[in-house]
């Protein structure tokens, strides 16, 4: 935390004059402005100045001027700063007002510009099911003496900010200069391809809009946690793009380390999902992953368990079938055909989930897998006996 802000704060030890000349040009020292400024009894009035000659009378608390009409992006010797950050920011900003304060204890005059770090874009927490961002803003002196600004300074009265995005706003009290920097974490749950963040400010109450990108993320998921292992179970997995609204298709190839996936290779457009089917095998943990080095993706990790459950179910159902049949021939139940049973109920069901055959004379259109299916198959085959393959 210390590292970064230590970079955005650095450059104003260099000097007052080379940063006054960044923060706030000749051209705007020149200009005369209508100045808010507010008094000891928090009345709001207003009055015209020169910005470079502006002074707070007695009684005044503070005073803003506007000085554009939409956010600055500094120039590079302001952006460079970062390159070390983390966080990777997309620029260094300014909102186009200067403010006029003074220092707490003193009654000193002091002007600061209000900067802000983009840190942008907003990345996808997998683990949260969010895009998350920040905003880093540090209010700067502009008028102080050299060497002097990189003094942290409290300001006899805070400077309110509100920052706006979606149904959140946050509120910031600036009550120092210089430092420490605030942070504003930004948060959305399902933004297209850039969140519009509005900095308010007393001046501005409409607010400076500044739009953060969003990194697209590929989204890799499963209802369910476990699969039938051996061959016997299917599961429907689904990958989709996250953050975006359209895009270029892009070809997403995955990844398991036990089993087989069908298709292996998938290509997104936009938020449209496509579903890969993943076929169990053995037994274990099985991990997935998608291999795209342009995008950040989740892994699944996934059990394959010993089919117990589909073994008893086929099982019985060919026992209680054979039964059936048996008790319907009006014949003598005996421990030989309810074995074969047994057995012709596991064929049966082992022949349709693990190799596509059906052997109980019947077509059928779904290859999905549960209990009354397992059950019902070796219940049929129990009670008619195995038939010709039919698909």
């Amino acid at each position: 935390m210390l590292v970064p802000v230590l970079l955005l704060v650095i450059p104003l030890a260099v000097g007052a004059q080379p940063l006054k000349k960044k923060l706030v040009p000749e051209k705007i020292n020149q200009q005369v402005t209508t100045f808010q400024v507010l008094n000891k009894t928090n009345d709001t009035s207003e009055r015209k100045s020169k910005v470079g000659t502006f002074q707070l009378k007695a009684g005044e608390q503070k005073a803003v001027a506007v000085t554009g009409e939409d956010i600055t992006k500094l120039d590079h010797s302001f952006s460079s700063l970062m390159k070390e950050d983390s966080v990777s920011p997309t620029g260094v900003f300014m909102l186009p007002e200067l403010y006029y304060s003074k220092v707490e204890g003193t009654g000193k005059q002091i002007s600061y510009r209000i900067v802000f770090v983009d840190q942008a874009p907003l990345k996808y927490d997998f683990s949260r099911g969010l895009f998350e961002g920040n905003i880093r803003f540090l209010p700067v002196e502009v008028n102080g003496n050299e060497g002097s600004q990189q003094i942290p300074k409290p300001l006899s009265t805070p400077e309110e900010i509100i920052i706006s995005y979606g149904s959140s706003s946050i509120p910031l009290s600036i009550s120092m200069i210089n430092w420490p920097p605030l942070d504003v974490s930004i948060t959305s749950p399902d933004p297209r391809d850039s969140v519009d963040v509005k900095i308010l400010t007393v001046s501005n109450p409409a607010g400076y809009l500044k739009k953060l990108p969003v990194e697209p993320a590929i989204i890799l998921s499963s209802a369910r946690k476990t699969i039938q292992g051996l061959g016997v179970q299917s599961l429907p997995l689904h990958v989709s793009l996250k953050g975006v609204s359209a895009c270029r298709p892009l070809m997403v190839t995955l990844e398991t380390s036990l089993g087989s996936l069908d298709p292996a290779t998938v290509t997104l457009s936009g938020e449209t999902s496509q579903e890969v089917t993943l076929r169990s095998e053995s037994i274990g943990n099985i991990s997935l992953r998608t291999t795209n080095h342009n995008y950040r993706s989740n892994s699944l990790s996934l059990k394959a368990v010993f089919p117990w459950l589909f073994l008893v179910l086929a099982i019985a159902g060919g026992v209680i079938g054979t039964t059936g049949q048996t008790l319907y021939k009006k014949e003598k139940i005996t421990l030989r055909p309810l074995a074969y049973g047994g057995i012709i109920g596991l064929i049966a069901a082992v022949a349709y989930w693990g190799l596509g055959i059906v052997l109980i004379g019947f077509s059928l259109e779904t290859r999905g897998l549960n209990e009354i299916m397992v059950f019902g198959f070796g219940l049929l085959a129990g009670y008619f006996g195995l038939k010709a393959a039919v698909k």
